[in-house]
């Protein structure tokens, strides 16, 4: 959804939805009507979805973004490949010149530079990027397309693999899954609780009944009161867990060089991002404790040009911040447009599960006949 942030905010149940967007209702009735229909027709059996040669293991949200989805597709097919099981990973690609077509984004195989066979963030959109991009080191293939069966057998037979993830697939009901993972931000789960346009909610709240494990992201910024309510709710669906972001370092967008997040003491830091959920990059920030001394949002899936790169660097200098800090998610799309030495990194962060019993459990059973 592209957005400002001022209209996100009120999608999200932050503040109060602009007069204007009432007129919406009858859309965002419609709209959730035809989602209900939709998966009512799968729940009944009345639609059979299509079945790939390999276990499924779907990752996705109830709401438009912003949970947390690509960091956890990266935990588990880190997680499965340290168990050995051989792993892809499906995902849609938004917003690149391949979107639409059925593609290998990465075949999971590093190259001289470290960096892989990996299409570029214009050709498959910066989330596949990313997500292939993490996962080189354990050798897990990427590939991309809005039908999903046919890109899964594109991977089953280039790949072979054990087990694939569906990246953003808890709509995708047309292809059958062994273990759906749903992801909701602990802040504001349900939106403003109304069905896109007017609200946040890609389907009816009841929707999440078709999940197994529930992961609340962000939970360490939630009130223990707030976030028990909701919990309250999810364990009458299934096993729920907490998740919250945790900053690892620091890179050069333009060098790659890695350095500590103590790069950033005492610096002052211009930060910007791009990302459906700008709050949870700004809370990590908080955390690390950087001197922010201006920053700037951009609509979810911005694509950046030359003269973003020039705004920025302008706006960074008037700012007096010595260092512009963005995600990683917008880094794959600056590469090409920074010059020679800019002072502009990405926060590598990743995902850290509080107890991972029930997703371990799950995993044994898939993959091994039962719990260890």
């Amino acid at each position: 959804m592209n957005l400002s942030p001022n209209l996100l905010s009120a999608l999200k149940g932050e503040r109060p939805l602009p007069a204007w967007m009432y007129l919406l209702y009858p859309a965002s009735a419609l709209y959730g009507m035809g989602a209900g229909l939709n998966a009512w027709a799968y729940t009944s059996g009345l639609v059979k979805p299509k079945r790939l040669p390999c276990k499924v293991i779907s990752v996705g949200n109830i709401t438009a973004g912003g949970t947390g989805k690509t960091p956890m597709v990266i935990e588990i097919a880190t997680m499965l490949t340290e168990r050995g099981v051989k792993t892809a990973v499906l995902t849609r690609g938004y917003k690149g010149a391949s979107e639409g077509r059925v593609c290998v984004v990465s075949d999971g195989r590093p190259s001289s530079d470290g960096r892989g066979n990996v299409l570029p963030a214009s050709e498959a959109g910066d989330e596949p990027v990313l997500i292939a991009r993490s996962l080189l080191a354990p050798g897990v293939p990427v590939v991309m397309g809005s039908d999903r069966y046919r890109a899964g057998m594109l991977a089953w037979e280039r790949f072979h693999p054990e087990a694939v993830i569906l990246d953003d697939g808890f709509q995708h009901l047309r292809l059958h899954r062994d273990l759906n993972i749903l992801l909701m931000d602990a802040a504001h789960p349900f939106g403003n609780g109304h069905t896109i346009p007017m609200g946040y909610l890609r389907g009816p709240k009841k929707g999440a009944a078709g999940a197994d494990l529930i992961v609340f992201t962000g939970a360490g910024n939630v009130p223990s009161e707030a976030l028990e309510e909701i919990k309250s709710y999810a364990l009458t669906i299934g096993s729920v867990l907490n998740a919250k972001y945790f900053p690892i370092s620091i890179y050069n967008i333009k060098t790659h060089e890695e350095r500590p997040l103590e790069t950033l003491t005492g610096r002052g830091v211009f930060a910007f991002c791009g990302i459906a959920n700008p709050g949870s990059f700004s809370l990590i920030l908080h955390g690390v404790n950087v001197k922010i001394t201006k920053s700037k949002q951009y609509v979810d899936h911005h694509s950046y040009t030359s003269g973003d790169v020039a705004y920025l660097l302008e706006e960074a200098r008037k700012s007096g911040a010595e260092i512009l800090l963005t995600t990683e998610k917008d880094a794959v799309k600056l590469e090409g447009l920074l010059p020679e030495n800019p002072e502009t990194y990405a926060l590598k962060a990743g995902l850290k599960i509080d107890d991972a019993g029930p997703l371990e459990a799950a995993l044994n059973s898939l993959f091994e006949g039962g719990d260890e």
